[in-house]
């Protein structure tokens, strides 16, 4: 009997062409647990001189997805505890990274030596290989399939490190983040969510965010392009091709007492951000604009609920679009704000102005929001660059739906 069905399965394997051989069990990807008292992996690493007390559980991380990298995947599980962070790691392809309930990742400045400095961000997804022997990426050629997922109350604490980022995302496909509260955000951006293919953003809790003045917008989640004129990627791991995002779905997630929630301030000529799905989303208590679209092709927001957006000048809206095309806004919730939509053209760093385009359906779309206690309580769309008046506007009612 043994016989036979060894015989079928050759039989079986040479007729779609699979050799005997080569029929064997799919490799299992191993998985890492780590505390903030476990030592580097790599020996090596422990023998830095600038292998202390501060940067442990930096190089502790770093030489976990190094040893992940060359096994060609696999999964990262830090426990419970506070790790400090004062410099980046690189996450690679195929990896996913847990935060289990009550871990903290504290960003920090000491790094215990003067041979080294702090960085600004915690982690990048993009091959350790690339950091350490400093190469660059471009297009959606760097980390794929990469995960990144928090357990119960798992936080990344960014301790109001100057223009600290929680995330450095760039030339990225495939994409999961979810289930982490970041915390004490001073200006920049918690995520920066640059030039990717394929994400979801889930489950999040963005908290407590400051700006820096005369440092833009600040958003917690900024979606922008690899641009040399723009620097809207200042990480010198990029080839600053401009590739743009797409299919970016950002849903069920809380954004309270924060700068921006969602947002892109600068734009690349030509490159659009595509199908980017805001959903479900609660943002309550902005210093500017809640959310904010430039350059942005086919959006869809809705079901969010936003609320309590306010700035000095009373000017603050609760959308805002600039050189978006087409795309679906409706059934939002937005309550407590000094304007309700607001579409405007706009240009900036000498590239060509981008304008707003809408169907007559989509302009009807947008009427189908909610509004409760919103100063200027319309959808207003300017038509001409830099002229903000009535003979300049569209203007419509919200109506019951």
């Amino acid at each position: 009997m043994k016989k036979t069905t060894l015989a079928v399965f050759i039989a079986s394997s040479l007729l779609i062409g699979i050799h005997p051989s080569e029929a064997k069990a799919t490799t299992i990807k191993k998985t890492y647990r780590i505390t903030p008292k476990t030592e580097a992996i790599d020996p090596a690493i422990r023998k830095y001189t600038t292998y202390n007390a501060k940067t442990r559980n930096h190089y502790t991380m770093r030489s976990y997805l190094e040893r992940l990298e060359k096994e060609g995947g696999g999964t990262l599980v830090l426990t419970k505890g506070t790790y400090l962070s004062p410099l980046r790691v690189g996450i690679p392809s195929n990896t996913t990274v847990i935060l289990e309930d009550g871990v903290i990742i504290k960003k920090t400045t000491e790094t215990g030596t003067t041979k080294i400095s702090s960085t600004t961000s915690v982690f990048d997804f993009v091959a350790p290989s690339v950091l350490r022997l400093d190469k660059k990426v471009g297009k959606y050629n760097g980390s794929q399939n990469v995960k990144l997922v928090g357990k119960g109350n798992a936080q990344i604490d960014l301790n109001q490190y100057a223009r600290g980022s929680a995330f450095a995302i760039a030339h990225n496909q495939n994409l999961y983040i979810g289930g982490i509260t970041v915390r004490n955000q001073k200006g920049s951006h918690a995520m920066e969510l640059d030039a990717t293919k394929k994400a979801v953003i889930e489950n999040m809790k963005f908290v407590d965010a400051v700006m820096i003045p005369n440092t833009g917008p600040n958003e917690s989640i900024n979606l922008d392009t690899p641009d040399p004129i723009t620097k809207g990627f200042n990480w010198k791991w990029s080839n600053q091709d401009g590739t743009p995002n797409e299919d970016i779905t950002i849903r069920n997630n809380l954004f309270r007492n924060i700068n921006v929630a969602i947002g892109t301030h600068q734009y690349t000529e030509n490159k659009l951000h595509t199908n980017v799905r805001i959903e479900k989303n609660t943002i309550d208590g902005t210093k500017d604009y809640a959310i904010s679209m430039m350059n942005w092709e086919n959006p869809t927001l809705r079901y969010n609920t936003i609320r309590n957006v306010h700035r000095a000048d009373g000017k603050a809206m609760t959308i805002l679009g600039r050189g978006v095309v087409g795309g679906t806004i409706r059934y939002n919730r937005l309550e407590d704000a000094d304007r309700a939509i607001q579409m405007q053209p706009f240009q900036s760093n000498g590239y060509a102005p981008i304008y707003n385009t809408f169907t007559a359906d989509q302009k009807r779309y947008m009427q189908q929001n909610t509004v409760k206690q919103v100063g200027l309580d319309q959808i207003v769309l300017f038509k001409k660059l830099n002229e903000f008046t009535y003979k300049t506007a569209e203007r419509y009612d919200f109506i019951p739906y």
